[in-house]
């Protein structure tokens, strides 16, 4: 997401950001309802930051987005380090 801000301004980023959300979504919809027999399956991600200046400037960003109610945020969490070490995969 920070890429996109820095490419193309906050607006259009979310725009993007919500569409590409949007397209994963309607595509599972669209898998269940039709019982389509294929290989389609909704993951979760994690980005794992381990230089530490990145580290704080996705939170900051991230924190950014939660105060402006982003759409982006509604499909995305922060680990802070303190429990970082409690994700199981």
């Amino acid at each position: 997401m920070q890429t996109l801000v820095k490419r193309y301004g906050a607006v259009m980023a979310e725009e993007i950001a919500a569409f590409v959300n949007e397209q994963i979504y309607a595509l599972k919809e669209i898998v269940e309802a039709e019982g389509i027999d294929c290989e389609f399956e909704l993951r979760r991600s994690f980005d794992v930051f381990i230089d530490e200046k990145e580290a704080e400037e996705a939170t900051r960003f991230f924190r950014e987005g939660v105060r402006a109610k982003a759409r982006w945020v509604r499909n995305v969490d922060l680990v802070d380090q303190k429990y970082v070490e409690q994700v199981s995969l």
